[in-house]
């Protein structure tokens, strides 16, 4: 298990993981494990990730950086993906989730966690086959909205 190692990595802070079998269950006590390490950039590409479950206790503190691209990342695992993108404490800038199989359903669950979301500046949701015209305008709506700004 990588646990203890990443638990003691007092100096790691990027950890490129792409192409390794890893699965949903393995990204979720991997990511659990990262709470108090000084990670700021993870990358997990093609690990055959799908459902994410985040416990809003163990939010690794320094992340900025968070890649899941061609994964199966779906309605559920965006569920998981919100818990990063809410409240004062979040502090992800860059989410790439390009190539998973996220729908209007996910994209409208992503939505609804950034609208008081300060800190993302970059999302990438590029080849998600199951994003429509309904999604889109979702995220239309939301970079375009104006509402916050006195």
């Amino acid at each position: 298990s990588m646990v203890p190692f990443l638990q003691n990595a007092n100096n790691l802070t990027h950890l490129y993981l792409d192409d390794n079998n890893m699965q949903s269950e393995g990204f979720n006590i991997m990511f659990r494990a990262l709470r108090d390490s000084p990670i700021e950039m993870l990358h997990c590409d093609r690990c055959g990730i799908g459902s994410i479950e985040i416990d809003t206790e163990h939010i690794p503190k320094h992340m900025t950086f968070l890649r899941l691209n061609d994964n199966s990342i779906n309605t559920d695992g965006c569920r998981g993906i919100a818990k990063l993108l809410q409240g004062g404490d979040a502090t992800l800038s860059n989410l790439y989730l390009y190539g998973n199989k996220i729908d209007d359903n996910g994209v409208g669950i992503l939505v609804d966690a950034l609208h008081n979301n300060n800190s993302l500046t970059t999302l990438n949701l590029s080849e998600n086959d199951g994003i429509s015209k309904q999604g889109m305008t979702m995220l239309l709506k939301l970079v375009n909205d104006i509402s916050s700004i006195k």
